[in-house]
């Protein structure tokens, strides 16, 4: 490498303050927005360079250990957007292993090898998922209508709509007394069975299955039948959820848990956090049931209190 510090003189002592500054920016640039843009990469790896070449030769160093960190935080997200940083960081690395960083070619070489093999992989599951050679969901013991989870990672089969309607069916238990919710025939019990939710997901739609029908159950029970409390609790049930889950489920199936859509939420996300508020509107109804059904049976005990206790006789004087 090039020693150019004799063209600062008595002033060479000021490239290594300088050098750290520079590091500083170094580091503001690679691991935030700016590096998936090779333009800035190259332009703070050039001015480590410059003062490399000036006299601050200990500087490709940590830099050359910033880009290993910066280099493992993007080419195991396998994102599309991240290629160019790649190639800047790759780039960046080469410069400085000539400059004398050259012990950063080993570590890069094994994350590097490391990344290829798990994109291949990655790319062998959805190509087998895509042929239909994904492997078989595998039922876990029912509850509510049961909830296979699946296979995390790979990419489920569909399940034919009779089919689900078929096993909700079978799943329930039969009485003799019908139910305010007819789940025969509900086709909300075929969400929580159907095989391109995620587990997470499921599991909340069970939870929203338990209390909408024990919400419908409470207000049968009190008489508020055709209340309002009644109709939003049926409406949650059969529109707002069932609308949520078909809008996650109209998007591409190998985006749409990875690839954010506002504010850095995915659309698996922002489908839990819709589960999650109409789960807090059921909850609400059940507890205004509860106070409806505590006040009558306060009532209920005032009126035996007053019927039955016993009054004291005034004493004798």
């Amino acid at each position: 490498m090039p020693d150019l510090s004799f063209l600062l003189g008595p002033l060479d002592w000021i490239v290594h303050p300088l050098a750290g500054v520079a590091l500083a920016h170094f580091a503001s640039v690679i691991f935030t927005r700016r590096g998936k843009q090779p333009a800035y990469v190259a332009h703070a790896s050039g001015i480590l360079a410059l003062l490399a070449v000036l006299g601050a030769t200990w500087v490709v160093h940590p830099a050359a250990g910033m880009l290993l960190g910066a280099f493992a935080s993007r080419a195991f997200r396998r994102r599309r957007d991240d290629r160019p940083a790649l190639v800047a960081v790759l780039l960046s690395a080469g410069l400085f292993m000539l400059m004398g960083a050259g012990w950063v070619i080993f570590p890069l070489a094994v994350m590097a090898m490391l990344a290829l093999m798990g994109g291949m992989m990655a790319a062998g599951r959805r190509d087998a998922a895509e042929r239909g050679e994904g492997t078989p969901v595998q039922a876990l013991p029912r509850q509510a209508g049961g909830l296979p989870l699946g296979t995390f990672g790979a990419e489920p089969e569909p399940v034919p709509v009779a089919q689900r309607v078929a096993q909700a069916s079978a799943a329930q238990p039969s009485s003799a007394q019908s139910s305010p919710v007819q789940s025969q025939t509900d086709p909300f019990t075929a969400l929580q069975l159907d095989a391109r939710l995620p587990g997470e997901v499921r599991a909340q739609l069970v939870a929203l299955d338990l209390r909408t029908r024990e919400a419908l159950t409470h207000l049968k029970a009190q008489g508020q039948g055709g209340s309002e409390a009644e109709y939003l609790a049926r409406t949650i049930r059969e529109q707002y959820a069932p609308d949520s889950v078909g809008a996650y489920l109209k998007l591409p199936r190998t985006r749409a848990d990875v690839t954010p859509i506002e504010g850095g939420k995915t659309g698996k996300d922002l489908l839990m956090e819709q589960l999650d508020l109409l789960l807090t509107a059921v909850q609400d109804i059940l507890d205004r049931t509860l106070r409806s059904g505590g006040q009558e049976l306060l009532t209920h005990q005032r009126f035996l209190e007053d019927k039955f206790r016993k009054v004291k006789p005034d004493l004798d004087v």
